[in-house]
């Protein structure tokens, strides 16, 4: 069974992304207000640096470089550069109830890769009920929960 998908970010990431933003802007305002005040310059510093760190995770979220589809063969999970073949996939995690998300968690990794936490774009029912047929064909754990997963 070899079936392609069309997937996007799932809503997680977006909402990171949006309040990583609310921090950068508040830290900014924070910063724009302190130069006014005599305080001291390690505050100023520490607040810049702060302001630098989010900036960089911003940017690690927006670039991660989710694919844009994925791909269920006999022999695992392809994805546009990565392969996974079956025996390194320890469960398949779907989260949500309206809007859910699959992520496909690694055997020995403590946290789902963001590379492989995704939303179906069409069709998602249809699409997690194919999925969690393939996983129990090949002997995967298909389970309901939250999804850990690392920038």
């Amino acid at each position: 069974m070899n079936k392609k998908y069309e997937i996007s970010m799932p809503i997680t990431a977006y909402i990171q992304v949006i309040g990583f933003s609310i921090i950068l802007i508040s830290q900014s305002f924070l910063l724009i207000s302190l130069e006014n005040v005599s305080f001291s310059r390690h505050l100023l510093l520490v607040i810049g640096i702060v302001l630098i760190l989010t900036v960089i995770v911003v940017q690690m979220l927006l670039n991660t470089g989710i694919p844009k589809e994925i791909e269920i063969t006999e022999n695992g999970i392809k994805t546009n550069k990565l392969e996974f073949p079956i025996n390194e996939i320890e469960k398949i995690i779907i989260q949500g109830y309206f809007i859910q998300s699959i992520g496909i968690k690694q055997i020995g990794k403590r946290f789902v890769s963001t590379k492989l936490h995704f939303r179906f774009k069409n069709d998602s029912e249809l699409q997690i009920r194919e999925w969690e047929q393939w996983a129990e064909e090949n002997g995967i754990k298909v389970v309901k929960g939250t999804i850990y997963k690392w920038i």
